[in-house]
């Protein structure tokens, strides 16, 4: 496990970066400076050069370069990095990660292929958004009554993760259009799959507080998997068949902006799409009109997803601000708000012991606040967080902001 694998990179070596995959620029090739400031915001770092975004760039360029085979400890590096894009964000030389290293995940496929576990994911998210497959989890939400909340579901190391068991009325906005009763703007509602299959009340708050404001909601009937999660592991071609569809069936509708409640497929829309969009996170547009919200005194507390500053740009202190504007409830700011909840999609299935040890760090935390409620906006945040409440004894409570909003909503 000895591997040198950080050295000062020649230009040279850089642009062997470039075969990667699709050309990368000189210019964003040579950008990094090797500071290794991403170490400090890394959730995946464990003291090994390898387990941070510096180190693993130097891999894939020594990789490309032939001085080590993209071997099995390669490999073990590049899976446990969570994609959650924090190294972009604190980079002071504006070092586009996700870029190259999707490459290098391209690369990885191609010479070593994909795990089983990603494999078995990300034809599960095909899966569930084709026909055939919305009538299986429609059957199985008719079921639910029968499991609890979260379900146990045990993972290939021996630990447990709790998992929301599908909702009774999955995919059940889909192909409507909501009005508003004064209609100021229509907003088409990307819902993602985890709102779709699992926290459909979550999609239902969203149109609720749009229609307040007085935005028509349009959700398209045939919308899949944004392909954030199959661009990230570097199954381009999946995640191209993906877009392409979403495309023909977005552009079906007209609308003046889309709004989502999950950062992971806003940024998406906004990054890789390709379009000239408007794409807000709802949080973004409550934050800009006049609403009011009535609590019960409650101490609520927030996770800020890494997605929605790092893909989306979209600045913390929109979501303080509306939580700022529930009258009576104490808003108390968690020291490490910002910082990774260790889900990143598969990534929690494939490292559960890293993604363990981020989730009890953010669990502490929040203990320390003593918050009644958790905040976020993501539900794969929604669903780390729960899980993480339950494993390391919390009685705090964690709902999506949407939820919390809609629930506290006073009349207009």
């Amino acid at each position: 496990m000895n591997l040198i694998i950080f050295q000062l990179t020649s230009a040279s070596t850089l642009l062997n970066l470039m075969k990667l995959g699709a050309v990368i620029s000189e210019d964003l090739l040579l950008k990094c400076v090797k500071c290794g400031l991403c170490k400090s915001v890394c959730p995946s770092y464990y003291g090994e050069e390898g387990s941070f975004a510096r180190g693993r760039l130097a891999l894939a360029e020594m990789v490309t370069k032939g001085e080590i085979p993209l071997s099995e400890e390669v490999k073990k590096y590049w899976d446990e990095c969570a994609m959650c894009r924090r190294c972009e964000w604190i980079c002071p030389n504006d070092v586009h990660y996700k870029e190259i290293f999707v490459r290098a995940r391209e690369k990885q496929e191609e010479e070593v292929g994909r795990d089983f576990i990603s494999k078995a994911g990300l034809k599960s998210l095909e899966f569930m958004q084709s026909s055939f497959g919305r009538k299986v989890v429609k059957a199985v939400g008719k079921l639910g009554f029968l499991l609890p909340s979260e379900v146990k579901t045990p993972l290939p190391n021996g630990s447990v993760k709790f998992m929301p068991k599908p909702d009774g009325k999955p995919f059940n906005l889909r192909g409507k259009t909501f009005k508003a009763k004064e209609e100021k703007g229509k907003l088409l509602f990307f819902t993602g799959c985890m709102i779709d299959v699992f926290y459909g009340k979550t999609g239902e708050s969203v149109v609720k507080l749009m229609n307040s404001l007085g935005y028509t909601v349009v959700v398209p009937e045939d919308i899949k998997c944004c392909g954030a999660p199959h661009l990230y592991h570097g199954n381009k071609e999946a995640f191209e068949r993906l877009k392409d569809h979403n495309l023909k069936e977005i552009d079906r509708y007209e609308f003046d902006a889309i709004v989502v409640a999950c950062p992971t497929c806003g940024g998406a829309l906004i990054e890789d799409y390709g379009r000239d969009w408007k794409v807000y996170d709802f949080a973004e547009i409550v934050s800009k009109e006049r609403i009011d919200f009535k609590a019960e005194g409650e101490r609520i507390s927030f996770h800020v997803p890494c997605h929605s500053y790092s893909a989306m740009r979209v600045d913390p202190e929109v979501f303080y601000s509306v939580m700022e504007r529930v009258r009576e409830a104490k808003v108390v700011r968690a020291e490490k708000a910002q910082s990774c909840c260790g889900f990143a999609g598969l990534w929690s299935i494939k490292n559960p012991k890293l993604s363990e040890r981020v989730q009890k760090e953010k669990v502490e935390d929040f203990k320390r606040t003593g918050a009644d409620i958790v905040l976020t906006t993501c539900p794969g945040c929604v669903l780390q967080l729960r899980d993480g409440m339950k494993k390391f004894k919390s009685e705090q409570k964690v709902l999506h902001l949407a939820d919390y909003l809609a629930d506290r909503l006073e009349a207009m």
